[in-house]
């Protein structure tokens, strides 16, 4: 018998509500890592390090937050639920039913970090060079 074994079956949610409401593990996951992404960014520009000023990193860290959101939750349908996504369109707005896909999520931030950059007229790949 072995000493350790994986558990595949965890509870989602830290605190539920109801049966489909309640503060999930993977959105407090979220939530830390788009509040260190600001910390950093803050802490490089106070340290000459970067050239975002405070307003323009709360701009970019709102832009890409959406970006992970819309391409997280459009990724998790095109790539697992296209059937739904046929059937039912309306099913994509319908958040509390779960379902993000982390390669969707990979691909917003990439849109609306090409987005931001070309609207602020700086380079993709050095902003991309800060947030990486």
């Amino acid at each position: 018998m072995p000493l350790a074994y994986w558990v595949h079956n965890l509870d989602p949610f830290l605190i539920q509500f109801s049966e489909n409401f309640g503060i999930r593990y993977y959105g407090l996951a979220y939530l830390a890592g788009f509040f260190a992404a600001v910390g950093l960014l803050l802490l490089y520009h106070r340290r000459g390090l970067s050239p975002l000023n405070p307003g323009l990193v709360t701009d970019l860290i709102t832009t890409l937050v959406i970006g992970v959101l819309l391409g997280g939750r459009l990724g998790f349908f095109l790539l697992y639920q296209l059937e739904t996504l046929h059937l039912d369109p309306l099913a994509v707005f319908r958040v509390w039913e779960g379902g993000m896909a982390s390669h969707g999520g990979f691909v917003g931030v990439l849109v609306a970090l090409w987005w931001w950059a070309r609207r602020q007229n700086t380079s993709m790949l050095a902003v991309g060079d800060l947030i990486v």
